[in-house]
């Protein structure tokens, strides 16, 4: 797999947030991940706090990247490795194929494989995907808006200082 490269970062609606326990047994503390779609439809998830320590990138991942990775153990059923998810993020920080694979396990997109330290390919992405669509509302922009008129609110004045004498 050929490593991503940095493109323009759309502007992204966060349509869900969840805190989640990590996958390790050894880990502490847990995680909070974030779901996300932009103007285009364009489903994302993005690692946005770990209570633990380790670093992580908060990048956000496109689910058509991420499908990409995981395409060929979609198609040949066997089960994958959480290091293969390296290959979805630009950045590269050791914990996030495992928080990534944790987000994953969490929206149902992976499920447990046998021996339980492997993922197997959900399925149904392409429900889980037209649901995080259905919950996105597109933002008002100037062009879309009602106009109304502009009420000028003075700002509140300074209380002055007392002069001493």
């Amino acid at each position: 797999m050929t490593t991503p490269t940095p493109s323009p970062t759309p502007s992204i609606q966060v349509v869900d947030q969840h805190t989640i326990a990590k996958l390790s047994p050894r880990a502490i503390g847990q995680m909070t991940y974030r779901i996300g779609v932009d103007d285009a439809g364009g489903v994302y998830l993005a690692v946005a706090a770990n209570q633990g320590s380790g670093c992580f990138s908060t990048e956000w991942i496109a689910l058509s990247r991420i499908r990409a990775v995981v395409a060929p153990y979609a198609a040949s059923g066997e089960p994958l490795a959480t290091p293969v998810l390296r290959d979805a993020y630009v950045k590269r920080s050791i914990n996030n194929a495992g928080f990534l694979a944790a987000v994953l396990r969490h929206t149902g997109l992976l499920e447990i494989a046998d021996p339980p330290h492997l993922h197997r390919v959900a399925p149904d992405w392409d429900t889980w995907e037209a649901t995080q669509r259905q919950r996105y509302q597109p933002q008002e922009t100037p062009e879309t808006t009602e106009t109304s008129e502009a009420v000028e609110e003075t700002p509140p004045q300074k209380p002055q200082a007392r002069r001493r004498r």
